[in-house]
């Protein structure tokens, strides 16, 4: 799946004249969609000030074969699941520790420096989330 959280889509509800902010949940995967892919536009989190901007998901290769119903779903109750936010965030949890992750290993490896090591006990003990 691809995630773009820059897009210049805008959403709104409400009736005409009257622009809203559409609830957070709101998915929209057809009309403003590409016909031959699979993507879709989900508002995670409402706005606290302005028009809030939906993250665009496009779905590169489907391995779990469940209905794109069920596939949005999942990706929005993704978004609850970041340790560090007691709401929703505007990407799912995994993107957000995948880019963190990233940025670490970016900081400590390179220029001489090694990139970091796991711990040689974080294996042995009981599985629990680790926290970047």
């Amino acid at each position: 799946m691809n995630t773009c959280k820059r897009v210049n889509t805008r959403l709104f509800a409400g009736d005409v004249g009257r622009f809203q902010n559409p609830l957070p949940g709101t998915v929209v995967d057809s009309a403003i969609t590409d016909k031959d892919t699979y993507e879709f536009y989900l508002v995670s989190v409402a706005a606290r000030q302005g028009m809030t901007t939906p993250t665009r998901y496009t779905v590169v290769y489907d391995a779990i074969g469940t209905s794109p119903h069920m596939l949005e779903l999942l990706t929005y109750k993704l978004c609850f699941t970041y340790y560090n936010v007691s709401g929703a965030i505007k990407e799912p949890s995994v993107i957000r520790y995948a880019h963190r992750l990233a940025a670490l290993v970016g900081e400590r490896g390179g220029r001489g420096h090694e990139p970091p090591q796991v711990h040689s006990g974080f294996e042995q003990k009981d599985p629990s989330l680790y926290f970047i």
